[in-house]
């Protein structure tokens, strides 16, 4: 069934809810380690459950069935960088800061973004379950991007006047999409971070510091 766009987070306060966030954690990682090596349509619930060392139905007693997996695995990723980079689209200069930093933490901890990758491609067909959850999302990345441009611009910060903000936003957006898959097939050879950063500063003449090379 196909993914839904946003879901409610609910906080989990007791000792047996707590327990039951960390099965469902156990599971999530389990199921980024199938994803990542078979994609979504390769992998079954009880790979998933195997890797977890759980039974098919103890998985199925934490989620409904595979697609719900996934919604949540993609919502844990968002969760997360919202949680360590907040993307204030209002400033736009440190909204920029934020996805360099994005890109920093990716190179130390590639796990979920290979994953990320395999499933951004695989969801290009729409029968896909995240074909309409990630159209959704890049829809969120650049409305958010072009609040953060128009900030650059009412403060004199845009490199070029008449920037097509729009057209910005797109690109901006589609940026990691192009320079991902080519840092993960051959992280020796590029780097992530300073090509992130050159192409950020190629928008604004904000200050974005000096990133340094990503080691490999």
């Amino acid at each position: 069934m196909p993914l839904t766009d946003d879901v409610v987070v609910r906080r989990r306060v007791t000792k047996q809810a707590d327990a039951s966030a960390q099965r469902r954690d156990e599971i999530l990682d389990a199921a980024v380690a199938a994803f990542t090596e078979k994609g979504f349509n390769g992998s079954s619930l009880r790979d998933i459950a195997g890797r977890a060392g759980m039974s098919h139905n103890g998985v199925l007693h934490h989620f409904p069935d595979k697609a719900g997996i996934l919604e949540a695995i993609l919502d844990r990723r968002i969760e997360r960088s919202d949680t360590q980079f907040p993307l204030d689209p209002h400033d736009g200069v440190q909204f920029f800061h934020s996805l360099i930093a994005l890109a920093e933490r990716d190179v130390k901890d590639p796990g979920d973004l290979r994953m990320y990758c395999v499933i951004a491609a695989e969801s290009l067909a729409p029968s896909h379950p995240a074909h309409g959850y990630l159209r959704h999302w890049y829809h969120q990345v650049r409305h958010t991007t072009t609040i953060a441009l128009e900030d650059l611009s009412r403060r004199g910060l845009l490199r070029e006047e008449d920037l097509d903000i729009p057209i910005a936003a797109a690109q901006i957006a589609g940026l990691r999409d192009g320079l991902d898959p080519q840092w993960l097939r051959d992280p020796d050879e590029i780097d992530l971070v300073g090509a992130v950063t050159a192409a950020l500063r190629s928008y604004t003449t904000a200050d974005l510091g000096h990133a340094a090379s990503s080691e490999h």
